[in-house]
């Protein structure tokens, strides 16, 4: 049977999640041993101290994008030295619609460059793009050398889409990896993603996700 805690995101990324909600959080994955846990920035020693060999993830320019490239750098380097493994940085989606290649290529280069050893992957918030948006910022990703392309935040009106992991999928192949999230709360959906190509599932549902597979 899929272990389907390997493809998981834990994910508490509430604006006013405490000390004791990410302490809880590192609890559940001493238990389930989730891929990672995604979490804030200013959390990421909190959980660290807690479980020293914690994989974490957690999130640059979220959850709107627009901040610099420069900006972004200094995030990305602040949160590696605090202790993350994976980044999770928003694109610029107004510089996506505008179809700004020389933008946003020179800004996932200069994001590859700032975390070599490091997990890198580009939200693109799905809900505001069409397909041929999708294809432009893929394309620019996989050029630059990102790990992953990554459907959402969470925090619009609407997170992934079965039909554009598909699309990516069918596009890029195995030339860059997909995150799912946004939206999926329960096994059967997180399976079907999984089934449609992603590789990891983002999830403030990961307890439901799990203990639906053990039932």
């Amino acid at each position: 049977m899929l272990d389907i805690a390997k493809f998981l995101d834990q994910t508490n990324l509430k604006q006013d999640a405490s000390e004791s909600d990410i302490i809880k959080l590192v609890e559940e994955q001493r238990k389930y041993n989730f891929r990672s846990l995604c979490i804030a920035p200013s959390f990421l020693q909190v959980a660290r101290k807690n479980l020293q060999n914690i994989y974490l993830s957690t999130v640059i320019a979220f959850p709107n994008g627009y901040a610099t490239t420069e900006s972004k750098i200094f995030e990305t380097k602040d949160a590696i030295k605090n202790g993350a493994n994976d980044l999770d940085i928003v694109s610029n989606i107004g510089r996506i619609k505008m179809r700004d290649y020389e933008y946003l290529s020179k800004e996932v280069n200069c994001l590859r460059e700032a975390c070599k050893d490091h997990v890198i992957k580009f939200i693109i918030e799905t809900s505001f793009l069409n397909k041929e948006d999708i294809y432009f910022i893929t394309n620019i990703l996989v050029e630059e050398g990102a790990d992953f392309v990554k459907t959402s935040t969470g925090f619009t009106k609407s997170g992934a889409n079965l039909e554009d992991i598909k699309f990516i999928k069918e596009n890029f192949g195995e030339k860059i990896k997909i995150k799912a999230s946004g939206g999926i709360s329960d096994y059967k959906t997180a399976i079907k993603f999984i089934s449609a190509g992603a590789d990891v599932i983002g999830t403030s549902h990961g307890l439901d996700i799990i203990n639906y597979k053990e039932n």
